[in-house]
């Protein structure tokens, strides 16, 4: 690791491990501890090693939307002054004034004016509100993303191939138009969602929590006319430009209607209401991508990383209420050190960033997905790397330009840092939401690829789960010579259909050495650098 990567670790660590201090005119420290809630309370502590100047020698306590920047409105609370003292303020939920999603600071007055004299603090148990929390679908690591047209219906090629997690897309807009046959009453306020849409995936969460799959949802936000406020403001100057664009965590109505979707989806897949189960929630795709997948127009990266930080809190609180065991993940790409151009960020320097904006106000147990793509994307032969650019791309190190099944350990290793640690102290779950190999380099290549990849994540406890992409070659990554689908488009199976089958079964051996015979891979053991 570089001495500048192990600073900044241990700046990060001093942030999550520090409380918020600040002072007011110079004159004092104080400290927000936690803001938990308590039935239906939520109590802020606060300390301070000494006191502030005051005109009344009060601390007040302000409950500040997501985008405020400072004291705003009235107090909600006010205590004497003291080394110590706790707030507790009414929560209160199923309101407009609900304060779950609010961030509380103290102040003082000077001079007839408030004064912060700390910094912002959010509530970091929202899970506590959860009435039902599911068993989770934890049979293993070997997933998909599927054919949708090939779910139910009578077609067990799923359950064939042995798919034990299934990921799909959710537009969130998609959700919010349309019929509005869907009623739903959140924080005091009703929402309509379509129900057409949502019958859809009914259908492929249902089905795959039949089949005893894990589900994982990855939600997106598209442009659709109509529904600018879903985007976040840093982010309309480019609309009808870009895939999909940052969450609006900046503006009442966007704040409010991204609340109540993602509440309500979780609310609606949480295994209780006969429309199936979602385990794991992924925020957006490829964030560190931001120009194609997350676009903002927006170039200091603590700015964008302080929006997203935004965004995966307020959809990870919104989650928790409805599912206590569910995974709420931030999506980046295999672009690890690497900057390319000057609009696109590398994954690690902005997990930093995003881990330091989320520890300073209050550290929250996110997870990480992860696409682990190899380099160049459509090169399945990584054994026998395209040329020595390709070589250098690659490395068993924490400072690699990019993180591929080849050298994923390196990933593992840096989550297990001090810094990036859960508030339990244990290495957040790593989810490999998108992977895949393409058959244009032939099929042997692809299905040994396959193999490999599953046993590198099989082999590494830190790896929750490997998705391939995908089950059905698709029409625009064929055209982009990515043939990655275990079937073609007509349905006929590739080699790599088998060796998916058969690669964690009672003869997986067997097409270990086959994979590894075709690689030239003479210590698979060694070669798989287990953690």
């Amino acid at each position: 690791m570089s001495r500048k990567s192990i600073l900044t670790l241990i700046f990060l660590a001093a942030l999550c491990l520090c409380p918020m201090k600040a002072k007011a005119s110079g004159t004092g420290a104080v400290a927000i501890g936690s803001a938990t809630i308590n039935t239906e309370k939520v109590n802020v502590t606060v300390s301070a090693s000494d006191l502030p100047d005051s005109d009344d020698g009060k601390f007040y306590l302000f409950a500040e939307k997501v985008y405020q920047t400072g004291p705003a409105g009235a107090p909600v609370a006010s205590l004497p002054m003291g080394t110590y003292v706790t707030f507790s303020v009414p929560l209160e939920r199923k309101t407009p004034s609900c304060h779950l999603y609010d961030k509380f600071q103290v102040a003082v007055l000077q001079g007839g004016a408030f004064v912060p004299v700390t910094g912002s603090r959010y509530i970091t148990n929202p899970e506590v509100l959860c009435g039902y929390s599911p068993q989770r679908k934890n049979n293993g690591k070997k997933g998909l993303i599927l054919d949708g047209a090939k779910i139910g219906n009578g077609n067990t090629e799923a359950p064939a191939l042995g798919v034990q997690q299934a990921a799909y897309n959710i537009n969130l807009e998609d959700v919010i138009g349309g019929n509005g046959g869907v009623v739903y009453e959140y924080n005091g306020k009703v929402y309509h969602y379509d129900s057409s849409y949502l019958s859809q995936y009914d259908h492929c969460a249902r089905t795959c929590t039949e089949q005893g799959m894990g589900v994982t949802m990855v939600l997106l936000n598209p442009y659709k006319p109509g529904q600018e406020f879903m985007i976040s403001p840093y982010s309309r100057p480019g609309m009808g430009k870009a895939n999909y664009y940052m969450m609006n965590t900046s503006e009442d109505q966007g704040l409010e209607n991204l609340e109540a979707v993602v509440s309500y989806l979780a609310y609606r897949y949480n295994g209780q209401n006969g429309f199936g189960q979602v385990d794991n929630w992924v925020i957006g795709n490829e964030i560190n991508a931001k120009n194609a997948w997350n676009h903002t127009d927006v170039s200091d990266l603590m700015t964008y990383a302080q929006l997203y930080a935004d965004e995966l809190r307020v959809c990870y609180t919104a989650i928790k209420t409805r599912n206590a065991n569910a995974t709420v993940c931030c999506s980046v790409d295999q672009n690890w050190t690497y900057i390319h151009n000057p609009s696109y960020f590398s994954a690690r320097s902005f997990l930093e960033a995003m881990n330091a904006c989320i520890c300073a106000q209050g550290n929250f147990d996110w997870a990480l997905a992860q696409h682990p793509y190899n380099y160049p994307l459509t090169w399945t032969s990584f054994w026998t790397p395209k040329d020595a650019q390709a070589a250098s791309m690659i490395q068993h190190s924490i400072d690699s330009p990019y993180i591929s099944m080849e050298n994923i350990e390196q990933l593992t290793d840096y989550m297990g840092q001090a810094a990036m640690l859960n508030t339990k102290g244990a290495v957040r779950p790593i989810l490999l939401t998108e992977v895949g190999y393409s058959s244009t380099q032939g099929e042997e290549a692809q299905a040994a690829a396959i193999v490999y990849a599953y046993q590198r994540a099989a082999t590494n406890r830190y790896i929750n789960m490997i998705v391939f992409n995908r089950q059905t070659d698709a029409a625009d990554e064929v055209a982009g010579g990515l043939s990655v689908g275990l079937t073609r488009q007509d349905g006929s199976r590739k080699l790599a259909f088998e060796f998916y089958q058969q690669m964690n079964g009672p003869a997986a051996d067997a097409y270990i050495q086959r994979a590894a015979s075709y690689m030239g891979i003479g210590d698979w053991a060694a070669a798989m650098n287990a953690r």
